[in-house]
C-alpha cells in the first residue's frame, strides 16, 4: 500500500470510499435520525428504491454500512 501523503492524511477514511457507499452511508444515517424507529434494512431499501440500484444486495449494503459506521465512529474518536 503507497504511503500516505501529509496532506491526505488528514481527510477522514469516510471520504475515501466510493460516491455509492458514501451515499448509503448518509442516506441511512439522515433517515435513522428523522425517524429514530426505522431499522436499517428499510432504510437500506428506501436508498435503493431513491437511488434505482437493483444489483446490490442486502447482505452486502448492510456489511458495508457497518463497515463505513465503524470508520466514521473511529475517525470521531481521534
Amino acid at each position: 500500500m503507497p504511503k500516505l501523503k501529509t496532506c491526505t492524511g488528514l481527510i477522514p477514511r469516510i471520504y475515501k470510499k466510493s460516491a455509492e457507499n458514501i451515499g448509503l452511508f448518509f442516506f441511512v444515517n439522515a433517515q435513522k435520525q428523522i425517524v429514530p424507529a426505522i431499522t436499517l434494512e428499510q432504510s437500506i431499501w428506501n436508498y435503493f428504491k431513491f437511488t434505482g440500484i437493483d444489483d446490490w444486495d442486502m447482505e452486502s449494503a448492510r456489511t458495508t454500512y457497518a463497515k463505513m459506521q465503524k470508520d466514521y465512529l473511529d475517525d470521531c474518536k481521534s
